[in-house]
């Protein structure tokens, strides 16, 4: 059996065949990288090299390029933001014109837990079992919490009332987003939510592009959306879809814990905004970077979101089980799969 993304094959523990291959399964892996970011390609070469993925390097808008191009079409945002927004819309227009059924892309940013291929498998899996091929994005990655999101309204509840360890805003279907803003110590909590099973599910107001897999199909509908939307709202591009899954654009799934993540302003200085705006890095159990010596701090001590500023994780050391071989230090336990 053929399917428009991936091909399956029963006989592979009822799984994608080709889910732990040099494209996790997609026709394309993309990475958006600014060619005056050596820093950036070195690392994602060295992460393509360590989990032997192949990628294909798209074309990207700089500032200069996209204010010319916004000026000429009327668009009503500009800058390193109107760089960003182009340069996925791109990708959209390329799967079209192409016929590339499904793609990921990943931002030039991205660190990947080291054991990536095992647990892309355990969700691909629950992919297939759950949707087959009716789906049109995949979050890998995603930098705020879901209210929809497994072990996030348990936290909450364990925390106390909203009212005091949260703040939260819903839209007018009653999706909602969560934010853990005030500095509360449930260090036992705190251990549960971080060892969460690795399981799916329905997003509902998924933010940050870094990692995200993509439909043909889906392309060729956000490439209409985000156009008009140049012309008339001027947001940032993950904020646009945010909105428009919020309002049943699309059939957008998200992996929790995020297996792929952003490294972070302050490791990794952005081109699209500044520090003061807050940084954008997440907590990994084991971050291939950490381990190739490419990252100087260990994201083992980050919060999961960068919603959650709160949310360290206490790191118990000289554990002789799950050691980091690179560095020695330990890691929180490894998420399992549920159906």
């Amino acid at each position: 059996m053929t399917l428009r993304y991936l091909s399956y094959s029963a006989a592979d523990n009822g799984g994608y065949y080709f889910a732990q291959n040099s494209t996790l399964g997609f026709q394309k892996i993309f990475v958006l990288n600014i060619p005056s970011r050596f820093d950036r390609r070195r690392n994602m070469e060295s992460l393509a090299k360590f989990h032997q993925l192949r990628f294909d390097y798209a074309q990207t808008f700089d500032a200069a390029r996209a204010n010319t191009l916004g000026r000429a079409n009327g668009y009503t945002t500009n800058g390193t933001h109107l760089a960003c927004y182009l340069s996925h819309l791109a990708i959209f227009k390329r799967m079209v014109d192409q016929g590339i059924e499904t793609a990921l892309v990943l931002e030039d940013d991205v660190d990947i837990e080291i054991d990536l291929k095992h647990r892309h498998k355990l969700i691909m899996d629950q992919v297939y079992a759950r949707y087959k091929s009716d789906w049109d994005m995949l979050y890998l990655g995603h930098c705020t919490s879901d209210a929809s999101e497994p072990g996030v309204a348990s936290l909450i509840s364990a925390s106390g009332s909203a009212s005091e360890s949260t703040t939260s805003s819903k839209d007018s279907r009653g999706h909602g987003r969560v934010s853990m803003a005030t500095d509360v110590n449930y260090p036992a909590d705190r251990a549960a939510f971080l060892q969460r099973n690795l399981s799916l599910y329905m997003a509902e107001y998924p933010m940050c592009l870094h990692a995200y897999a993509v439909t043909r199909e889906c392309a060729k509908r956000l490439s209409v959306l985000l156009e008009e939307r140049l012309r008339t709202v001027g947001q940032d591009i993950d904020l646009v879809l945010a909105v428009g899954i919020e309002y049943g654009m699309t059939t957008v799934l998200g992996a929790s814990p995020p297996y792929m993540v952003q490294v972070g302003r302050e490791e990794l200085p952005s081109d699209l905004t500044l520090l003061r705006d807050g940084d954008t890095a997440q907590y990994l159990s084991q971050s291939t970077l950490y381990h190739l010596k490419l990252r100087t701090s260990n994201p083992q001590t980050l919060p999961p979101y960068m919603d959650w500023p709160w949310f360290k994780p206490k790191i118990v050391t000289n554990s002789k089980d799950t050691a980091d071989p690179a560095h020695g230090n330990t890691s929180i336990k490894e998420p399992r799969a549920t159906l």
